[in-house]
């Protein structure tokens, strides 16, 4: 089976979130099964840090609209992989400081360069000579992909996943004459949604096969709390979506490898796991006190992470007591409480306001806890790296968190409080200290989070059967239309 997976960011070339973890992982993984597959990604800025390109094709004329512009495109192979990733190179539309955007915006032009970009990764397979069975587009920036796609008259089949509804590509009904799609009615219809263009709704009409990251936000997107304004175009679709949980790479997050670590530590031996969190005191500049359990939190500081929620309960959770070692960049309100709170609590809570990912790993290793309060989590990561590394995780019972997390059901590993409150969530951690400061049940509970596996292995067979199932649906419309 050959696929072409398309996705605006893929690690380690470019990366703003978890698509990036995905893009960069699940191809491989997919590999690993015998599938044939291509990554192609924009050639961003950032890509170019990561050592040299190679030159795949000189002129690739991509149409949008009445226009034709002249693309060039770059090839590399990811470390200790055999898939190749294929860079679309424009410059004046992708050589810029940020991936999406600056200031908490996105680009204006994003709707052309966009559309540009789903009109050249079809374009690179008819230049390539690479006919996909599958075309797996990711996220809003892809969404005119499956809707384009048919115009090959192969009418190949199309997968969408959603990695995060919170972000649909939503635009002024005007750029549909620049993007292409004014004159198509049934294009237009297509991506048409509330007077506006959005991309994300034309993906999910277009494509034979809609997924997103975890069961248990399959369900919720489908509800007015967690739909955006898209559950009845999902409901409509219900049968044809499907969650896929994500995985992580085991060979990226291994706290027996991992060298960024003062000290590496494995599942059968975390003797080393108190010198890290040793060290992590250290570095944060907060009290060496192995009495209190040190919460680690690693995220984007944004109202979907539940940050002003955590904000709240910090002045009384430190006095359980706990220590808060908190990493992230985002919305700078979040970003300005976080600081705050570092400021006024030094000797309990430390703030690091930007991306580091050696810190990064630094906190999964040496945190006793890991919290993320979030309002919705589509699949979420951070949970199942805190549990590679021996730190438990607390979670709200949402999405992804909720189906990986458990605290009542067997094994237990981790916190889960099921109402967001800052009482729900301060009682979770009164439950985690109590749990910490008997040793025996401490290490039961760190054997069984160590012990879970959310490799990708799973997750690409399930793609997989998502694969053939799209390629039976895309055949029987063919046997339809004909």
């Amino acid at each position: 089976m050959k696929v072409l997976f398309v996705a605006n960011e893929v690690a380690p070339y470019a990366k703003v979130g978890g698509l990036a973890d995905v893009a960069g992982s699940l191809p491989q993984a997919l590999a690993r099964r015998d599938l044939e597959v291509r990554v192609v990604m924009p050639l961003h800025r950032q890509c170019l840090e990561h050592g040299e390109l190679d030159v795949a094709l000189e002129a690739l004329p991509v149409r949008v609209g009445d226009r034709t512009i002249k693309a060039t495109v770059l090839e590399a192979s990811p470390p200790s992989s055999d898939v190749p990733v294929y860079f679309i190179q424009h410059d004046p539309y992708f050589d810029r400081a940020e991936v999406y955007g600056e200031g908490g915006s996105d680009y204006l032009d994003a709707p052309e360069r966009y559309a540009f970009f789903a009109r050249a990764a079809l374009a690179l397979t008819d230049a390539l000579g690479f006919e996909p069975d599958i075309l797996h587009a990711n996220d809003w920036p892809t969404g005119l992909v499956p809707l384009f796609a048919a115009e090959s008259g192969r009418q190949p089949a199309t997968v969408y996943t959603i990695h995060n509804l919170g972000y649909q590509g939503q635009f002024p009904s005007d750029v549909a004459e620049t993007i292409g799609v004014g004159q198509d009615a049934q294009y237009l219809k297509a991506v048409s949604h509330n007077d506006a263009i959005n991309f994300m709704a034309g993906g999910i009409r277009a494509a034979t096969i809609v997924s997103t990251v975890s069961e248990r936000y399959a369900q919720e997107i489908q509800t007015p709390q967690f739909g955006c304004g898209l559950e009845r175009l999902l409901q409509a679709r219900s049968r044809d979506l499907h969650g896929v949980l994500n995985g992580i790479d085991y060979h990226a997050w291994n706290p027996s490898t991992d060298e960024a670590l003062p000290a590496n530590f494995s599942a059968q031996d975390t003797d080393a796991k108190a010198k890290c969190k040793a060290e992590l005191q250290r570095e944060m500049r907060l009290p060496l006190e192995p009495e209190a359990p040190l919460v680690g939190c690693v995220t984007r500081l944004a109202w979907q992470k539940g940050l002003d929620l955590l904000a709240e309960v910090i002045p009384a959770a430190i006095k359980l007591p706990m220590q808060f070692v908190l990493l992230g960049t985002g919305e700078e309100d979040i970003e300005d409480a976080c600081a705050g709170l570092d400021a006024t609590y030094p000797r309990a809570v430390a703030a690091a306001i930007r991306y580091d990912d050696a810190l990064a790993r630094r906190i999964y290793a040496g945190s006793d806890l890991f919290v993320m309060p979030s309002r919705y989590e589509p699949c979420g990561l951070g949970q199942m790296i805190a549990m590679a590394y021996g730190a438990i995780p607390i979670v709200h019972a949402t999405g992804g968190l909720a189906d990986t997390v458990r605290e009542r059901g067997k094994p237990q590993t981790g916190f889960v409080f099921e109402k967001l409150t800052a009482q729900d969530l301060l009682a979770a951690l009164k439950r985690a200290v109590a749990a910490y400061r008997v040793p025996t049940t401490w290490r039961d509970l760190r054997d069984n989070a160590m012990a879970q596996d959310f490799s990708w292995a799973d997750s690409a067979r399930r793609y997989e059967e998502l694969y053939d199932l799209a390629r039976f649906r895309a055949k029987a419309q063919l046997r339809k239309v004909g």
